[in-house]
């Protein structure tokens, strides 16, 4: 008994002599978390791909905006493998038909319906989506400015900046665009990062 009295005595020792004890508490004050990101899937503009003319010398608008999407969503393998297979034109019937050849899941819309546009951005994946004649563009989220909202798209003729279009006008011309989107459904990139808190002196 005596022998494990001393080696007790002598593991409190060590442990207020290595600085185990317990620290006073620190004091700290929650912060509110900042606006809400906009748009929502804000890729950056290194990532961003442009069109590029395949082996028909036709525009691979499809594919690119695709590629775009997918690096939002953290498929970057599977972007860089989408883009060295697919170019050229497409239309939605065969993209879906190759998307389920490569087993990837995804939702679309074929009647231009804002709802699919509000869960795109709900869920912050975004979409790519029939836009301007005979063009595809990566939806990025609808935006707020100036208390109206609008269409962010990320058309990849012109990386590296957003191009916006108030609600109503953008889903007037997506309709007679065909008004077709799709999602793939997958997880998008986090949020950025944040403090939540400060110490209090």
């Amino acid at each position: 008994m005596k022998g494990f009295l001393r080696a007790f005595i002598a593991a409190g020792l060590l442990l207020f002599a290595t600085g185990c004890l317990p620290e006073q508490p620190v004091q700290v004050k929650p912060l509110p978390a900042p606006p809400a990101e906009q748009p929502v899937a804000n890729l950056p503009p290194q990532l961003h791909q442009r069109n590029w003319t395949g082996r028909l010398n036709q525009g691979s608008c499809v594919h690119a905006s695709l590629v775009n999407h997918l690096r939002w969503l953290n498929e970057y393998e599977l972007g860089e493998r989408w883009r060295a297979t697919y170019s050229d034109g497409e239309w939605d019937s065969r993209l879906r038909s190759r998307l389920d050849a490569a087993d990837i899941d995804y939702s679309y819309t074929v009647k231009a319906d804002p709802r699919f546009l509000d869960w795109a951005t709900a869920t912050r994946r975004g979409a790519i989506l029939w836009w301007k004649p005979a063009h595809c563009c990566t939806f990025v989220g609808w935006v707020k400015r100036d208390g109206r909202q609008y269409a962010a798209i990320l058309d990849n003729n012109y990386p590296g900046r957003f191009e916006l279009t108030p609600r109503e006008q953008f889903v007037r011309l997506w309709a007679g665009y065909g008004g077709f989107a799709l999602t793939v459904l997958e997880d998008p990139a986090s949020s950025l990062p944040y403090p939540s808190y400060e110490v209090i002196e």
